[in-house]
């Protein structure tokens, strides 16, 4: 089952956070995605930057405004009790609706009529229509390369996976989305590899701990989500600064030819990573 990241994972925030830790986590969000306007000179991320800010700005609202705060807060079991009366209606208490029995029937019976039609609608639509593109930014420049150290041992060369589909994913240990990810890449992985497909989980081994106890971390958390394709260490972050990654999980679809072709930023889902290969290979199903 996959788990969904809380609007509080998505500012970085712990979940009794004031409002005051809100907005300036969303300002630090929001100028990170500007920030990565500014560097991307061919301006393929600024598209999807602006999506981002434009979610970072929802979630403020939300988590800003106590009635909408307090459901959201209840729909992840952290609050038991029953909403306070002011929350329950926009009305004052002492107002009361009492429409008609007959009057209800009808709002019940149209209701019922609506939802019957809409699903009739989106099934035949659902079976009709091609998968919905995945929110990427699409583009089309050379990969920049790399060599580095395997998790186990050896080394990777990214020039030796020219001709095959190739997903490139920054993680981290401690980033609670990329928890959620990985098994959904490695259920991808294991969907995709025997139709040519290569996955190349890229550590963040300069943001991990140092030494002995960082290398167990990563090794941990391998073997705990049951990762099988290749994971690499970026020592220094070199790489990391080539592609410009921020934040993680982020992820890059290079096409049989080494050329960057999609790029997600956040949680992959299964789903997603399929149909962002399909794109690329589309014999693939």
């Amino acid at each position: 089952m996959t788990t969904r990241t809380t609007y509080y994972e998505t500012l970085g925030i712990a979940v009794d956070a004031t409002n005051d830790d809100i907005v300036a986590a969303c300002q630090v969000a929001v100028a990170r995605c500007r920030a990565d306007m500014q560097i991307d000179p061919s301006g393929e991320l600024v598209h999807l930057a602006e999506q981002r800010i434009a979610e970072y700005e929802k979630l403020r609202d939300i988590l800003c405004d106590p009635r909408q705060r307090y459901f959201y807060d209840r729909s992840l079991g952290l609050l038991l009790q029953p909403p306070p009366v002011e929350f329950q209606t926009g009305r004052p208490p002492h107002v009361e609706s009492t429409p008609l029995r007959k009057e209800l029937v009808m709002v019940i019976l149209g209701g019922l009529i609506g939802i019957v039609i809409v699903a009739i609608v989106w099934v035949i639509s659902g079976r009709m229509a091609t998968p919905i593109m995945p929110a990427a930014a699409e583009t089309n420049r050379a990969a920049p390369a790399f060599t580095l150290p395997r998790l186990g041992g050896g080394k990777l060369q990214l020039a030796d996976l020219k001709g095959k589909i190739v997903v490139v994913n920054f993680w981290g240990t401690w980033c609670e989305p990329c928890k959620a990810e990985t098994p959904a890449l490695e259920a991808a992985y294991l969907q995709l590899h025997s139709q040519g497909v290569e996955f190349v989980g890229v550590n963040l081994r300069h943001q991990e701990a140092l030494g002995a106890a960082g290398d167990a971390d990563v090794a941990n958390f391998v073997e705990k989500y049951g990762v099988t394709y290749p994971v690499v260490f970026d020592i220094k972050g070199e790489i990391s600064q080539k592609y410009q990654i921020s934040p993680i999980p982020v992820s890059y679809f290079l096409d049989t030819q080494g050329n960057i072709r999609y790029v997600y930023i956040g949680t992959l889902t299964t789903a997603d990573t399929v149909e962002l290969v399909r794109r690329l290979q589309p014999k693939i199903k």
